[in-house]
């Protein structure tokens, strides 16, 4: 009846949802349930199909291969690599140095040095200044004499910096040759008014290409106490680097409006509190920063290798005995026999 056939195209549809839901992959997408159906294509018409394709193939004339030489070679690769990576970093900079050859500007190519310092006992601020200056001008007044003297390095040989002196330590940035920089710190060692077991060597960047100081400055400052600590979880770097940039920014500020004292200039935010700068100097901390007698001593004192063959024993001395055979018989026993009753018996040998 018609009810009978409704009811089961109900199951049928029933079921066929079900088998969907069942045989769907975890993507959602339902699979087909179709039985594979024959496939009608002629085989010998699908080989046939393959070998004209192959005839077609063949029938195109093959272009001659070109082999190319070890410069063309090279040459493709570091395209390939251009492609790739863009502009090196090498390029990048040959480029700036070609740009400032034709502006007129050389490179500097100058060594810059930051170092802090305790002052010594009785020492004021005014001393550690008026010292610094008169080791910066002795080094000015010989550039004439000096060694490294060349008319294309005079200008270079000047020493440009800042150097901000409080009642107690002191930070300094300066930048020059580095012969004449090693000379700079091998005097700044011998004022009398540093602390040199209380002085480290913070920071030392070799070959910059230009100056970041104009001039050489030196001056008193002040600043309230900010209970700095230097605690081992600091980065060393870090400190060092947080410490020139504000040394940086008091010098760029001071040369932009044109005021020589930084205490006048709104640049006294940037200035290192001493309470800073006396924890970097201390003796007494981990971090691995030379003090003034640990960074000459290895930029100047000569260089110490001791190889691992070199670590052997050493040569055994060999002496020259005489008069041995002197004291004894041809038998080898004594010329000279012990005293009567020192004798030795056998009850004397122990096993």
């Amino acid at each position: 009846s018609g009810c009978q056939l409704d009811a089961c195209r109900a199951s049928v549809d029933a079921s066929t949802v079900h088998t969907l839901q069942k045989d769907r992959d975890p993507s959602g997408a339902a699979r087909t349930m179709a039985p594979a159906a024959k496939d009608t294509t002629n085989k010998k018409d699908g080989s046939k199909t393959r070998k004209d394709a192959a005839k077609s193939k063949d029938s195109v004339e093959k272009e001659p291969s070109v082999e190319l030489t070890e410069e063309e070679q090279l040459e493709e690769s570091r395209k390939a690599v251009e492609e790739m990576m863009g502009v090196s970093v090498y390029e990048a900079l040959q480029h700036e140095r070609q740009k400032q050859a034709e502006a007129g500007k050389r490179r500097a190519s100058v060594s810059r040095f930051m170092y802090v310092g305790k002052l010594a006992e009785g020492s004021s601020d005014e001393d550690c200044l008026s010292q610094t200056k008169a080791v910066v001008d002795e080094l000015d007044a010989a550039i004439e004499d000096s060694p490294w003297n060349h008319p294309t390095t005079v200008e270079d040989m000047a020493v440009t910096g800042l150097c901000l002196a409080h009642s107690n330590c002191v930070v300094g940035v300066f930048e020059t040759k580095c012969p004449n920089a090693l000379d700079f710190l091998t005097k700044l060692e011998k004022i009398p008014s540093l602390d040199d077991k209380e002085c480290r060597v913070l920071m030392c960047t070799e070959d910059c290409p230009s100056r970041n100081f104009t001039g050489n400055h030196f001056r008193k400052v002040s600043k309230k106490p900010d209970n700095f600590e230097l605690s081992d979880d600091l980065d060393d770097v870090d400190v060092a680097w947080d410490l020139f940039q504000d040394v940086l920014k008091v010098h760029q500020i001071c040369t932009r409006r044109n005021v020589p004292d930084p205490m006048d200039c709104g640049a006294a935010d940037f200035i290192p509190s001493a309470d800073r700068i006396r924890a970097c100097a201390d003796s007494g901390h981990k971090k691995p920063w030379f003090t003034l007698r640990e960074f000459l001593e290895f930029f100047t004192d000569p260089i110490h290798i001791e190889l691992e063959s070199d670590k052997v024993w050493p040569t055994q001395r060999f002496e020259q005995v005489t008069g041995y055979l002197d004291d004894v018989n041809d038998d080898l026993t004594s010329k000279n026999p012990l005293p009567p009753g020192n004798e030795i018996g056998p009850e004397d040998i122990k096993n």
